[in-house]
């Protein structure tokens, strides 16, 4: 399956077009460029389209389905209601055998999908997973949450917050090697209780809240890519959505599966604002790797990556990771056919990917360098 998007008149982007969005897609630009909003909408349209997934498989299997898409409660949730103008559109559409596809476009205030349903052969069931900045309150939250009843701290927030409760359900200790420490989860008499641990002779064990900024706004990331990566079970969240609903309208004795769980397409979308966040350019680059052996290397589930970042430096790492890729080394390594890096400015898209070699192009990257040193060069 292809995926592609076009974005008018929304917000900061005004001129956006990609059409093919690769498995490992980053943003790079400034602050208020619009990358944040281009990830959030491609999140929200994949989300929609996979809820369309369930709307369709539903009606093949001979069930009502509950869905109806109220378009601006979900631009609400995601926080980009205010930025769509009378002219905004947007298209997002998906394409199978280079002939079959569907369009979901939001054009004129209103959503209008090509096809009702989906054909039963490219049916998919998705989960799609943002992993916002605000993660770093995740540490305290996690401690003081429960007491705070009707506490809302916006809807990427608790959806973060969800998947990282889900993930430390699963998966106990985590080796933080950008950090050369630990995480783990231990039970306590209150429930879980989040442990930062030493990972070499200078022994200590705090806890999560009391740790480094830097820890407590990677641990999420590498905690949940890990979790769908290798843990998530799809069978788990089709009986907990799927086959609820079904129980819950006594629509079970109506159900005729159109196809089977274990012949669907499925997929993981991982969206990461900010990896770098309140780490040193050494541990974001080790990050990197942490998070490509997660979600591309050891993986067990299929897992495509999209990124937005500040970060010169994970641009510039992303270069090593392909030549570890195309010189076979054992390590973390990254294919440069299946990479798209975009700068995002003055509304539109710069693709850095070089076209004649193999490699990121990096130099627009370096003009605030080169400014600070012709500055300097100019006061003698």
């Amino acid at each position: 399956m292809k995926e592609s998007i076009v974005i008018k008149n929304l917000g900061p982007l005004k001129d956006i077009s990609i059409e093919e969005i690769k498995p490992f897609t980053v943003f790079i630009g400034e602050s208020g460029s619009g990358k944040s909003t281009l990830m959030k909408v491609i999140s929200l349209f994949r989300w929609i389209y996979k809820m369309q997934n369930i709307h369709s498989y539903l009606i093949k299997s001979n069930v009502n389905s509950p869905f109806e898409f109220d378009i601006y409660s979900y631009f609400e949730s995601s926080g980009i209601k205010e930025f769509i103008k009378p002219n905004t559109e947007i298209i997002y559409k998906t394409t199978f055998d280079k002939r079959i596809n569907y369009e979901i476009k939001f054009h004129q205030n209103t959503l209008y999908f090509s096809n009702q349903t989906i054909n039963e052969s490219y049916i998919s069931f998705n989960k799609i997973s943002f992993i916002t900045e605000t993660r770093n309150i995740i540490a305290l939250w996690a401690n003081i949450g429960a007491s705070l009843t009707g506490g809302n701290l916006g809807f990427y927030f608790h959806e973060v917050f969800r998947d990282f409760n889900l993930a430390s359900d699963a998966i106990k200790n985590i080796e933080l090697n950008h950090l050369g420490l630990k995480f783990s989860v231990k039970k306590s008499d209150l429930g879980k209780n989040y442990r930062i641990e030493s990972d070499n002779n200078e022994k200590f064990d705090i806890e999560f809240k009391n740790s480094s900024s830097g820890t407590q706004t990677s641990v999420p990331i590498l905690l949940i890519s890990e979790f769908f990566a290798k843990n998530f079970k799809f069978e788990d969240a089709f009986n907990g959505s799927v086959l609820k609903y079904l129980s819950s309208t006594d629509s079970l004795t109506k159900f005729k599966a159109v196809k089977n769980l274990s012949d669907i397409n499925k997929k993981i979308y991982i969206h990461i604002e900010e990896p770098e966040l309140s780490l040193f350019p050494d541990a974001q680059c080790k990050l990197m790797d942490n998070l490509v052996e997660n979600c591309f290397i050891t993986n067990t589930n299929p897992v495509e990556l999209l990124l937005s970042t500040h970060s010169p430096y994970i641009v510039n790492y992303l270069n090593l990771l392909i030549k570890k890729f195309d010189k076979n080394v054992d390590e973390a390594k990254y294919n440069y056919d299946e990479l798209a890096v975009y700068q995002v400015a003055d509304g539109g898209l710069i693709n850095l990917m070089a076209q004649n070699e193999r490699l990121v192009n990096t130099n627009p990257l370096s003009d605030t360098i080169n400014d600070i040193y012709n500055e300097y060069e100019k006061l003698g």
